[in-house]
Order: C-alpha cells, then structure tokens, then sequence
C-alpha cells in the first residue's frame, strides 16, 4: 500500500506542475524560448533510448549485502515536457535469496551433507539464486524543472514509478539446498501450490526510484539510478504475509533524439538616417580688382547600419555607395568606421567581437569599390559606448566624414 500511495503522489506532483509545463510549452513549443535561441534547438520534447548495468539485491533472512547479483536494464522513451516522461523499462538476469541459518528450522541439530558424506552444523548462511525477467511502464518526473525557469542545465534529478510485471525461473538452487539436506519436507518451494512443484512465477511489480542524469553533450547524458521493486510474497521462493523487496543499483547511458531545430526570427528592415542638410552658403562680395575665387562646399557625410542580433553581413549597398562617392570627391577627407554592440544581449567578450566584425565587414566592402584603407579609420566599442537610447539600435556601425 506505501509505494501505490508513492505512486499516486508522483501523479499528484505531475498534475500540480501543469501552470509550469504550460508556460514552458509557450516559450519552447510555438514560440522561441532565450535557451533554444542560444543553443539552436528546443530542449523538449525529445525520444531517447537507454542501457543500463549495476547490481540488485533481495531483502530476506541474509544480509542483502550478501545478495548482491548481477542485473541490466535497456529501455526507451519520450519527455513529453520539461517536466513530465515516460519510458518502458526491462530489467533482467540474477537475484538470490538465502536463510539465514538452517538451524532457525532444527535448533541445535546437525544435518548428514549427501554430497559431502559428512554432518555438519546447520549454522551458517545458505545462499540460493534464480533468473527474472522485469518489465515495468515508468512515470517520469524532472524534479528540478517543477522549481526553476531554465528548464537545460549539466544535471536533472528524475523521480521514478512505475508498475509492471515480473516473470522469475529456475530457482533449482533452492530445492538442491533442502535436499541435499534432507530438510525439503519441512521447507517448501513457495512458487508451487498445494505441495506442487512449480519452476517458474509470473508476479506483479511496483517500483519507486531516483535518476540522477549529467549532460555530456546533446544527445548524451550517464547517470545513475536507485530502484526498489515491490513483488509477490513468493518471488524470493518462502513466505513471509507481504511483499518481497528487491533494490537495484545501476549506471546508465541515454541517447537524446528528436530535438527541434529553431528558427530564427527574420531581422528587422534596416533603418537608413539622412544626411543632415548642408548649411546655407554665404555668398562672398568679389574684390575690386581680383576675380572672385569658386567656392568649394565641402559636405559632411553621416550613416547608420543597423544589424540584427549576432549579425555582421551588410546588405545596404546604398549606404555603401554613397559613403563611397563622398571619399572620391573628397579624397583628401578621412571617415571613421565605428563599429557598436548592444549591452542586453551577450556578453561585453562577445559584444567586442561582434562589433569589431561588423566594423571590418563595412570596411572591407569600402576598400572593394576603391576607397583606399589609408583614407579610413576602423574602431569597435563594443557595448562599452551606446549612442542610442533604443537597446537594439546598438547594433550598428556609424561612418561619419567631415
């Protein structure tokens, strides 16, 4: 009754999480969440496949460090959500069962070892061990994405039940025992009915466990993973009014498939700023003798191109040709290349790069269609100067001649 009243809580908690799954479906789902724009693919949802390998162990009369076996588990599955998956589960090989001393059923007494032809104290520890076959449907629960906002991170901590079934066999050790000492009609097998010898047992299972999963790359993760399995009084061969136990220890590696790809939102039309318009020009009253001198108006040039987030490529020729017909008719005149970051998006490290590419992108272009380098003067601020109130129109490079 404890691990069906664990099962219907590990239910209960799935069912309280649905605000959290909704809003993470919104970010990760239809729309483009922070996390899946910054890795280039939605975390959830996701199939994966897993193998598994560790030790089980029976809790009976013995120790059950005694009882230590060998056992391996394959499964596969879905996380439907960041919080809630399932996955079929088999787990198989070797469990074992013991008494604690023979003697428990003859105080005192030795036994006649047929084997040995010899008798000896019934006062030590008799192990057996049989064959099972574990299969089990297994609720899924991410315990940390019940609490935090950022549903990828390194590790997850999954909270495991599950029903099922299990098939066990060959559990000729145990009869060997009784008979080799001549005990078998006072210790029966408890897979048989009504005294009736029987190999074999088909047995429900419940199961509770805790997955503990690291995050080797995108499609890999290894953990480890602590299962108790509730079975049939008579899975362990003897009786006792209530269920067997059997605890499994196991490492495990997942393979991740599935995963979504993001598209990235398109960019926002450039915004082209105009020259500002040259002042009026004073006419100059010519000498009394002298011929008047023309009067060349020299122009200062201004341009802005806007980017979008992490991009450097140019695709205003415009901007560039004009920027290009001031530097020949003023081939005299130097023009700065400035090239920005916006602060909230990345980091200062980043936003440097970003800005230096952008500024030497622009430049790059200009000396492609005959502006010479020594007429330009290329900088990057990165995001440690904003010359303009709006975050995203920090994304720019400036090329201002005078």
């Amino acid at each position: 009754m404890r691990i069906l009243k664990s099962l219907v809580a590990i239910a209960m908690v799935a069912l309280c999480s649905t605000n959290v799954m909704a809003q993470e479906e919104s970010c990760c789902g239809s729309g483009v969440c922070a996390e899946a724009q910054e890795l280039g693919y939605k975390p959830y949802s996701y199939g994966f496949v897993q193998v598994q390998g560790g030790v089980g162990t029976t809790f009976t009369d013995v120790s059950c460090w005694k009882l230590l076996s060998p056992t391996v588990s394959i499964a596969a599955g879905k996380m439907f959500t960041p919080i809630v998956g399932a996955r079929l589960h088999v787990n198989a090989w070797e469990s074992k069962g013991g008494f604690d001393t023979m003697a428990q059923y003859y105080p005192g007494i030795t036994a006649y070892d047929q084997a040995q032809g010899a008798w000896e104290l019934l006062g030590s520890p008799l192990k057996y061990k049989f064959n099972y076959f574990n299969t089990n449907v297994d609720l899924m629960i991410n315990v940390l994405n019940i609490f935090s906002k950022k549903v990828h991170r390194p590790f997850d901590l999954y909270l495991i039940g599950g029903v099922g079934l299990n098939y066990a066999w060959h559990n000729n050790d145990f009869e060997s025992i009784t008979s080799r000492y001549n005990v078998s009609s006072d210790i029966s097998n408890a897979w048989g009915k009504n005294q009736t010898p029987r190999h074999n047992l088909l047995s429900h299972n419940l199961r509770l466990g805790v997955l503990a999963d690291y995050n080797i790359a995108k499609n890999w993760s290894i953990g480890a993973e602590i299962d108790f399995n509730s079975l049939d009084d008579r899975f362990n061969s003897k009786y006792k009014d209530a269920d067997d136990w059997m605890m499994t220890g196991q490492i495990s590696l997942t393979y991740k498939f599935g995963f979504k790809k993001v598209s990235k939102p398109a960019p926002p039309a450039p915004v082209i700023e105009k020259a500002p318009e040259p002042e009026p020009v004073k006419e100059v009253a010519p000498a009394p003798v002298e011929k008047p001198k023309p009067v060349v108006v020299e122009e200062p040039i201004k341009e802005t191109i806007f980017y979008a987030i992490r991009e450097s490529d140019v695709e205003t020729q415009s901007i560039i040709n004009r920027v290009v017909a001031w530097c020949k008719k003023y081939p005299n005149k130097k023009i700065t290349v400035d090239g920005y970051a916006d602060k909230g998006t990345g980091n200062p490290k980043l936003n440097v790069g970003y800005a230096q590419k952008r500024a030497e992108k622009v430049a790059s272009l200009l000396q492609e269609k005959g502006v010479p380098a020594s007429q330009m003067v290329v900088k990057s601020y990165g995001d440690t100067v904003q010359p303009f109130p709006e975050n995203d129109k920090n994304r720019c490079v400036i090329i201002e001649g005078k």
